[in-house]
């Protein structure tokens, strides 16, 4: 047995007798719904977890293991293995191939039955999309893969992994899972209108907003925290942004990263990152700057959020805001500043639509420009159909007069134009409803409208 073989195996060996037995004691249950157990089968449907590196899709993979085997399947018939191992490197051709074989040389029964397999972190295999098309194609499996690219679901597999895969996106805790971790997730609508409930989840919120959902950031101090988050970061530029786009100028890209992430829930012009690289001696170009912001989009580092429209041509030429996959990765970059709660306030919300958002359409949760020139933050909806299903502001405040005034016209302007009978301004700690022409208006707490059912 060569050496890679027994490697293969030994890992295989590891996850089934010590990884998962120790890991089932300290899961954290997560939200995203990888949806029904499917039997393994010939022909079937792979399901692809994306997400940011270290957000958690390994123990969403492990999650889904232990749910299959309390469903009563034989651990013996599930396969995992990750493939981020560095003792997998450099990666061996066949190396796809090989795992499974020796699984089902090990568990033989597994072939007959049927296996279920987990491929952990499988994006930079080279051909692993034509070797996943192949297993599909010939073995009885059901098949779960993650990577940090969504190019899991574009690009990478525009051919060979055509309609075969499903798309499950992952982003770090959201304010719910953050306060099961904590172990002081609610329990029931009902304790959310208790005083003292309310009282100390408006106190967790302002701590989420700075520490953010990463798992493994929870529970360490100020200093720690921020370093280890802006590891992440680097990280993700370094692996999957310069390496995997091959980018000349990784300095520039780093840079332009920490841009991208402190301005988070703020509008961008690409013109102007043009401009700024250019003071400083150096810019690739618009073109290249906005191919860069798609690579860290494909990255899960940032995300982009357009004008409501589904012209591809009014969206490049439109408004631009970016938002960071985390408000703690935000909070441990930006400079000491007093509106940055708000920031990351904005950020928070925009990342809760995205794991609620009812469709994958470029646009479905964005901003809108309405046509006197207000702004409503977000829109959720179909803009194929320029339909809205709610309509989204988001304020730490509503006390001073001027801004109650522009964040409410906006959304009395907003509900007529898309008839919509309510509209949200969610805050820090106000409650109240106002009534408009259009319908009604719901002010509510941050802290409340993050820990509703979606």
């Amino acid at each position: 047995m060569n050496s890679i073989d027994a490697t293969i195996r030994m890992l295989l060996d590891d996850f089934r007798q010590t990884i998962l037995p120790s890991v089932s004691r300290e899961i954290i249950s997560r939200d995203l719904s990888l949806g029904k157990i499917t039997p393994p089968k010939v022909g079937g449907t792979a399901k692809a977890v994306v997400g940011m590196r270290r957000s958690g899709k390994t123990f969403r993979l492990y999650q889904e293991i232990l749910r299959i085997v309390d469903s009563g399947v034989d651990l013996g018939r599930i396969c995992y293995l990750n493939f981020d191992d560095d003792r997998l490197r450099p990666y061996a051709g066949d190396l796809i191939s090989r795992t499974l074989e020796i699984f089902f040389e090990d568990n033989p029964d597994a072939r007959s039955k049927g296996a279920y397999v987990f491929f952990d972190e499988i994006q930079d295999v080279e051909g692993w999309g034509i070797t996943l098309r192949r297993i599909l194609d010939t073995e009885k499996v059901s098949l779960y893969v993650t990577g940090s690219s969504s190019r899991l679901l574009a690009e990478d597999i525009a051919t060979e992994f055509r309609g075969r895969s499903i798309a499950y996106e992952l982003l770090p805790f959201s304010f719910r899972e953050y306060l099961r971790a904590l172990g002081l997730e609610p329990q029931s609508a009902r304790e959310l209108s208790n005083k003292e409930t309310a009282s100390r989840l408006s106190g967790m919120l302002k701590r989420y907003l700075v520490e953010g959902g990463f798992p493994a950031a929870l529970g360490l101090d100020d200093a720690e925290r921020v370093q280890l988050l802006q590891s992440y970061v680097q990280l993700t530029v370094a692996r999957d942004v310069v390496e995997r786009s091959r980018l000349s100028n990784a300095a520039y890209a780093r840079n332009l990263a920490r841009t991208a992430v402190t301005s988070s829930a703020r509008d961008v012009s690409i013109s102007r990152l043009d401009n700024k690289g250019k003071a400083r001696g150096y810019t690739p170009g618009r073109a290249k700057i906005a191919e860069i912001l798609d690579a860290f989009e494909d990255a899960h580092l940032v995300y982009q959020a357009y004008d409501f429209s589904y012209s591809a041509q009014k969206i490049r030429l439109g408004g631009l805001k970016l938002y960071a996959s985390d408000p703690g990765m935000y909070w441990s970059i930006i400079p000491a500043s007093n509106d940055g709660l708000s920031f990351a306030l904005e950020t928070a919300v925009y990342l809760e639509l995205r794991r609620r958002r009812k469709a994958g359409r470029l646009g479905d949760v964005a901003m809108v420009k309405l046509p006197s020139g207000k702004e409503i933050d977000f829109i959720e909806g179909d803009a194929l159909a320029e339909s809205a299903y709610q309509l989204v502001q988001v304020s730490c405040s509503m006390e001073d007069a001027p801004t109650r005034k522009r964040e409410v016209s906006a959304l009395e302007e907003g509900m007529a134009q898309f008839g919509c009978g309510e509209g949200v301004i969610v805050t820090l700690n106000e409650e109240s409803e106002i009534s408009a022409k259009a319908g009604t208006i719901r002010v509510i707490p941050a802290w409340k409208w993050l820990l509703q059912e979606s």
